[in-house]
């Protein structure tokens, strides 16, 4: 009896973390973050954090001893150099597999994953900046089919830098 075939895995990110914390530099540095993170004479860009990953997509259903596909793997959320945020992105979700019975469906397509929050930067005299924050995005639904995809991850939360002149 032939079966359906697997669902393909979830992509992944990661990140490498710039060279310097941003909250134990003097404020009148931090204006100037990019030149002050880069290693290199020739400073290049911060990037707040790396990218969501995709989730995989569906193994194919097979019917009447057909060869069926293997749902393909999610796409990377990307690596990233000279982050901000030091945490990699979450996983995408893996695809459901392929039913070999009827009914002949494909499997359902795992759910991307979400992505991080971001990066706040206040510079200020006050101690306190209120109710700032920067909240992770959640991860999406796997689609149903002749199995379900998994759920792709929740992102991870941002970070507020409050720096106190």
């Amino acid at each position: 009896m032939a079966i359906g075939q697997p669902g393909g895995q979830g992509g992944a990110g990661s990140v490498t973390k710039a060279i310097t914390r941003l909250d134990v530099i003097d404020p009148h540095l931090v204006l100037m973050m990019r030149d002050v993170m880069e290693g290199s004479d020739s400073a290049t860009r911060l990037k707040v954090c790396s990218s969501a990953a995709g989730g995989g997509g569906g193994g194919g259903g097979d019917h009447n001893n057909t060869t069926a596909d293997a749902g393909g793997n999610g796409t990377s959320g990307g690596s990233e150099t000279n982050t901000i945020l030091s945490v990699p992105s979450s996983a995408g979700g893996s695809g459901g597999a392929g039913s070999s019975s009827s009914p002949y469906r494909g499997g359902g397509g795992g759910g991307g994953a979400g992505g991080n929050g971001g990066v706040i930067v206040v510079i200020t005299t006050s101690s306190s900046i209120g109710t700032t924050s920067v909240l992770k995005g959640s991860g999406g639904d796997g689609g149903a089919g002749g199995a379900s995809g998994n759920d792709g991850a929740d992102g991870n939360d941002g970070k507020v830098i409050n720096i106190r002149v």
